[in-house]
């Protein structure tokens, strides 16, 4: 089903989009909604284009706008079915792609409800109905990256329209070209293109926290074993650096040495984690004041990691390797 031509320009269009974002978040920490829409809409268009031109059937055209209707909830919350006679064309649109969504999903259902699951694994199944069932995987997957988000598992909301923007970009692997180097041939079970993306970005993130260990070490900001907790991921920083420092106050940093009331008494503690009040602000300068009175001369500091960044340098090792963890199940 993979069309060279419209595979080259997925790919092409990836790395623009993802490049544009990486640069944005590694300079300002953010990514504004408009980018994605903007490259949501050629993704969309090219993946409706190869399941029309490859025959795929109606009920996986109608999953592909199902997989753009998820992406919309980064955006935009579903009308209320209440308020039908005072919806404008936007809320008609995205209602058309729910129902669309919804009767792919159901008709789907219907006409592959005999699939012989072990046929489908081993890729034995026909190639609609295996597209079928692929893009329900990647409709389950898109849903996890988003409600991640919202329940607080993943903290960057760009990093979760990213994710799912490439799960409509890569569906599933049909639409990826053969990697040049798979570090497994003819795998059994592979993680859809999306969720192996994160897990690349994710193994590049681990390797931040030795570097900044050994940053620490080599500043003697380690000095006890509440240092030690500390010093994997976030900096020590003097109180008198720290006042009125402007560029902080984009939230880009938190400090995580709190006091709190413990026993009546109030107590320095070093959170692992960010509290809801750890952003630099224009309330900080009293904070600071009160550990300075509690005989603190430093503070230990987060810095956001632009997640984006090790998400765009993922790309090549999806496309030229594949799943690693396809390689560790085999």
């Amino acid at each position: 089903m993979l069309d060279p031509l419209l595979s080259t320009i997925r790919i092409s269009l990836l790395v623009l989009c993802m490049s544009s974002a990486a640069r944005s978040d590694f300079q300002t920490f953010t990514v504004g909604d408009g980018h994605w829409i903007r490259w949501g809409v050629p993704a969309s268009v090219i993946l409706i284009i190869e399941m029309v031109s490859g025959n795929a059937g109606v009920a996986n055209v109608c999953m592909a706008v199902a997989l753009v209707a998820v992406f919309s909830f980064c955006f935009s919350a579903p009308p209320n079915p209440l308020k039908i006679r005072e919806w404008r064309a936007m809320e008609v649109m995205l209602s058309s792609l729910y129902v669309l969504g919804l009767g792919g999903l159901i008709g789907g259902a219907i006409t592959y409800s005999e699939t012989d699951f072990i046929d489908l694994v081993l890729g034995d199944e026909t190639p609609n109905t295996a597209l079928w069932w692929s893009m329900v995987g990647a409709t389950i997957t898109s849903l996890i990256f988003y409600f991640s988000w919202r329940i607080g598992l993943i903290q960057g909301g760009a990093d979760v329209k990213a994710l799912i923007l490439v799960t409509v970009f890569f569906p599933s692997w049909a639409f990826v070209p053969e990697q040049a180097f798979p570090l497994v041939e003819d795998p059994i079970f592979r993680m859809p293109p999306s969720m192996v993306l994160f897990i690349w970005a994710a193994a590049a993130f681990l390797i931040a926290p030795p570097l900044i260990f050994a940053q620490n070490a080599a500043k003697g900001n380690i000095r006890s074993l509440s240092d030690l907790k500390m010093a994997w991921h976030s900096t020590k920083r003097e109180i008198s650096d720290l006042r009125g420092v402007s560029e902080m106050d984009d939230n880009s940093s938190w400090i995580l040495t709190d006091v709190i009331q413990k026993n009546g008494e109030a107590t320095v503690v070093n959170r692992i984690l960010p509290s809801s009040k750890s952003t630099f602000g224009s309330g900080k300068d009293n904070e600071l004041e009160i550990l300075e009175e509690l005989g603190m001369d430093s503070v230990w500091i987060a810095t956001k990691h632009p997640f984006i960044v090790y998400l765009f340098f993922a790309i090549l090792p999806m496309l030229l390797l594949g799943d690693p963890l396809s390689f560790l199940i085999r």
